[in-house]
């Protein structure tokens, strides 16, 4: 263990308000519970006050904070930094200390199923059934749910394995997490004669953070910074965003590869087929209506059958363009398909984080900020109430969209960057960039098509 460091100019942990919160167990002990009452308060009130119109609460909390700002913000800001301070995470420190500690079964250490949860539990409803989420008692029953399945396996399994292969939101945040700003590595000069392996032995999911660095990943951790805690040479590093996608990655999951097309096709995609052309003057003409009219004139009514047919659609498209973009290039490559897939797969993540933002951003004056504060209105027995900031009708607010584009050049240019690993002629290299840059192509087109449509 070290007891003392001089710190780089980078370091967060050698600024004092950021040492204060993150290297303090009682100002992190403060904030995780806040963080825990406010998850379970809008449970609470969604299981009791179960309608729309007695409870704007739950669904604020849930849809209008957590979701876009320590979920898509936090990510973009400090990758995976919102599972520091995650309510479930707050409950398994405390469960997988007086629990069984077993090894979890080798058909529970699959990392899809976290995903999984996410697309079926989530994103599924949001399309066929809209607006059911935000339902309080739907969206309260949502998370006490997933909040006894992670008491279950807390309780059961060791090394916080509901955070690593059951949370649906852990699926995104350790597959995103590369996009932060901040990463958390060790002084390798301290490290090389260390014997003790503090951080190790602190870290709650059995992690080393002192190979961090090396592997150019942080693989599972949280940031909770128990091992900052534990040993001095621990260092939050602030970096280039994207800094960790731009390098060989020798840690590499194939479940990142599966959350960067089915996010980018499920969030990204199917969004602009059925929200953003969707709610356009040619919505008719496009085929994901076509297909779900044709649906609902023989299925059961009560499913949005054009949001179905949007994600199919999405789905397929996105499927057929990258796995068919990324087939070409490693043929020029002379590689594998599979290896170069997995190996460059991480050029696809800002078009879905980054695009994202445009949503949170646009939003926050649409709705997020009146719903907040209605819901605190709500909470304090105020009968005030709060307006949008503003409407679809200001011109500004779609200045957020721009955020689509810089998520598609930011994707760009992290794939060109990962190309020059391969030994490519300048012709070959521009070749296979234009192949596996198909989706980055076909995204760019509809934000042009978005915005064309609706000039006229």
């Amino acid at each position: 263990m070290v007891d003392h460091m001089t710190r780089r100019r980078n370091d967060l942990l050698g600024w004092p308000l950021v040492a204060a919160l993150f290297k303090n167990r009682r100002v992190l002990f403060i904030v995780r519970t806040a963080a825990a009452l406010l998850f379970v308060s809008a449970i609470g009130f969604g299981l009791r006050y179960p309608a729309v119109a007695e409870n704007p609460y739950t669904t604020a909390v849930f849809w209008s904070l957590f979701w876009p700002f320590f979920m898509i913000v936090s990510i973009v800001l400090i990758g995976p930094g919102f599972c520091g301070v995650c309510p479930h995470g707050v409950i398994g420190r405390f469960f997988s200390k007086i629990g069984a500690q077993k090894e979890a079964p080798a058909w529970l250490k699959h990392r899809g199923i976290g995903l999984g949860i996410l697309i079926a539990a989530y994103w599924v409803p949001v399309y066929l059934f809209p607006g059911a989420l935000k339902t309080p008692w739907v969206a309260a029953a949502l998370f006490a749910g997933l909040t006894l399945l992670a008491l279950f396996v807390f309780s059961r399994y060791k090394d916080m394995a509901y955070c690593t292969y059951l949370c649906p939101i852990g699926s995104v945040t350790k597959s995103y997490g590369k996009l932060g700003a901040v990463r958390l590595q060790t002084y390798r000069d301290a490290c090389d004669s260390c014997t003790t392996f503090d951080c190790a032995k602190a870290c709650e999911t059995g992690l080393q953070p002192y190979l961090f660095e090396k592997k150019n990943s942080m693989r599972d951790c949280t940031l909770c910074m128990d091992c900052a805690q534990a040993c001095e040479a621990v260092s939050l590093q602030l970096v280039k965003p994207s800094k960790g996608m731009f390098g060989e990655v020798n840690d590499r999951h194939t479940i990142h590869t599966y959350v960067y097309i089915l996010l980018l096709a499920i969030i990204t995609i199917t969004m602009h087929f059925h929200h953003g052309l969707g709610h356009s003057p040619v919505k008719t003409q496009t085929p994901w209506y076509a297909a779900g009219q044709w649906l609902a004139s023989f299925l059961p009514a009560g499913v949005d059958w054009v949001g179905f047919a949007a994600l199919v659609m999405a789905l397929g498209v996105t499927g057929a363009l990258v796995l068919g973009g990324y087939a070409v290039a490693a043929a020029l490559a002379n590689k594998p398909f599979k290896s170069f897939l997995h190996r460059n797969s991480y050029a696809l993540a800002p078009m879905m984080i980054i695009g994202s933002l445009s949503h949170v951003g646009s939003f926050f004056f649409l709705e997020y900020a009146s719903d907040l504060a209605n819901a605190w209105y709500w909470l304090t027995g105020s009968t005030e109430t709060m307006k949008p900031l503003a409407s679809m009708r200001d011109g500004w607010v779609h200045l957020f969209s721009l955020f689509g584009y810089v998520g598609a050049l930011w994707s760009a240019v992290i794939l060109y960057s990962r190309l020059g690993m391969y030994e490519f002629s300048t012709a070959k290299r521009l070749a296979a960039f234009a192949a596996s840059g198909a989706t980055i192509w076909f995204y760019i087109g509809l934000l042009v098509l978005s915005v064309v449509v609706r000039s006229h």
